[in-house]
């Protein structure tokens, strides 16, 4: 059990292109998108399709590049206790990431987050 963490564009929710394992820091930036957009109402961030923009994507490739995400609470299976060194890990994923999300953003087609705990 942990932490799955997904990212794909509106066409291919089935195959996501990016997948993490336990990348705490990734999943409270993204959990804090997600709570800044939501309602009072809003269930908890679990399996939930985030649609992100291309704000959201400059923001975290600075970040990343920055090595600026935010520190994890974390909860027992996201992985907090390693957040440092699955940061440093899953840099270049992350930054892959961003240009790939960037390019798919660029053809006005959506590109979604979504995790599973």
């Amino acid at each position: 059990m942990g932490l799955d963490q997904y990212a794909f564009s509106a066409d291919n929710s089935e195959n996501p292109e990016f997948i993490w394992r336990k990348h705490a820091k990734l999943q409270t930036f993204m959990e804090a998108l997600y709570y800044e957009r939501a309602d009072a109402d809003a269930e908890v961030f679990n399996c939930v399709d985030l649609a992100l923009t291309a704000d959201d994507i400059i923001t975290l490739e600075r970040l990343v590049k920055a090595n600026e995400l935010p520190n994890s609470e974390g909860g027992f299976f996201f992985g907090h206790q390693w957040q440092d060194e699955s940061a440093t890990e899953y840099r270049e994923q992350d930054l892959e990431f961003c240009k790939w999300a960037q390019a798919i953003l660029d053809t006005r087609e959506q590109v979604f987050y979504s995790c599973w705990w």
